[in-house]
């Protein structure tokens, strides 16, 4: 154990040119210093970015953001898109002192005008009247829902009338399409917020055609035929 100690010493004495720096330092040869702070650590340089490099940064953020956004279904947009008004309509409301239990309706026309149900009604159109944005992306999002309504709708339709060579069951699964296609279009402005989740109205009617008895979805078939007048 003594030689193996003596033998680390010695390397460890020794630069990576495999000279010894006390023979360096006699040469008048001197090693390289490291920089400590007072603490003992090495001190860290600050480099500031130029305007530019910091666009590049951001462009090439936004590049991939969007590239991330490419392998999602229209499906996964829209949920994120919708969940994240929700969650900033729940804020809002939690400001006006509206209950996050209670089910707000919602209703924007194609104007982008907003019009609630409730004892808060007035608060809530209020808000959305001093805020166009939000009425704005309400306005979008709702119709967005619509249009997810609308494709259940019509691959039903395909659905049924592929299943069949009859000819009267293919026109009732024609007629039944075109009633759904008006329930929906009657519904597309129609949105909910309750307990943080936004909900759209046209989207649980489709819900509701595929699954009557809402044991799936959980949702009251009551509930969604009440926002029909």
């Amino acid at each position: 154990m003594v030689a193996i100690s003596n033998g680390m010493s010695g390397a460890i004495a020794r630069d990576a040119g495999g000279k010894d720096k006390d023979s360096l330092a006699a040469k008048g040869v001197r090693s390289p210093a490291t920089s400590l702070s007072p603490a003992g650590t090495a001190s860290a340089t600050m480099i500031e970015l130029s305007d530019r490099a910091k666009s590049i940064i951001a462009k090439a953020q936004a590049d991939q953001d969007a590239t991330r956004n490419l392998t999602k279904s229209f499906d996964e947009m829209l949920t994120e898109r919708t969940d994240a008004l929700g969650k900033r309509l729940s804020e809002a409301f939690s400001s006006l002192n509206v209950p996050p239990e209670f089910a707000t309706h919602l209703k924007v026309d194609k104007f982008g005008n907003v019009t609630a149900e409730g004892p808060w009604k007035a608060k809530i159109e209020k808000m959305f009247s001093d805020d166009p944005a939000l009425a704005k992306e309400l306005k979008e999002v709702a119709g967005l829902n619509a249009m997810k309504a609308a494709q259940a709708s019509l691959d039903l339709y395909t659905e049924q009338k592929k299943s069949t060579n009859d000819e009267k069951k293919q026109a009732a699964a024609w007629t039944n399409y075109n009633i759904r296609a008006l329930n929906i279009q009657t519904l597309s402005g129609v949105m909910t917020v309750k307990d943080g989740k936004l909900r759209s109205a046209a989207v649980d009617y489709m819900d509701m055609i595929a699954d009557p008895t809402g044991i799936n979805s959980g949702k009251s078939r009551q509930d969604v035929a009440d926002r029909l007048v």
